[in-house]
């Protein structure tokens, strides 16, 4: 006959009576089947593109400022050898509603990179031949 903790729902074989952990008498039957946990999470898409290299960027990103996120949109099953989303969709890159101020932040600089100055540009000097 099975048994099993009322509390942390651990089954237990013939002969025991108590639980080991939480030291209280077993149920007799097998455990109720665990009910699935629902999230009541508000996400928000922070970035999208169907390049791949940005996308890699774009979580690097997020992971150093140690913000979560999922990734939506592409199905990496339908691309095709050059690794790019095909029909043109977009990978997009979501998080949590309270965090997107955050995360915003932190993606700006590939949001609205600036421009390199013309001076900052290395040239090679010219040569008098």
């Amino acid at each position: 006959m099975a048994m099993h903790c009322p509390q942390c729902l651990t089954e237990y074989r013939d002969g025991f009576t108590e639980c080991a952990d939480c030291h209280v008498p077993l149920a007799v039957g097998l455990p109720p089947a665990a009910q699935p946990v629902e999230h009541d999470v508000k996400l928000v898409t922070v970035f999208g593109t169907s390049d791949p290299f940005l996308m890699n960027l774009a979580k690097a990103t997020l992971e150093d400022a140690g913000i979560e996120f999922v990734e939506a949109g592409d199905d990496p099953n339908e691309r095709i050898l050059t690794a790019m989303p095909t029909g043109g969709d977009t990978a997009q890159l979501q998080v949590e509603a309270a965090l997107e101020a955050q995360a915003r932040a932190a993606l700006e600089p590939l949001l609205n990179p600036e421009p390199v100055p013309e001076t900052a540009v290395e040239t090679e000097p010219e040569t008098g031949a």
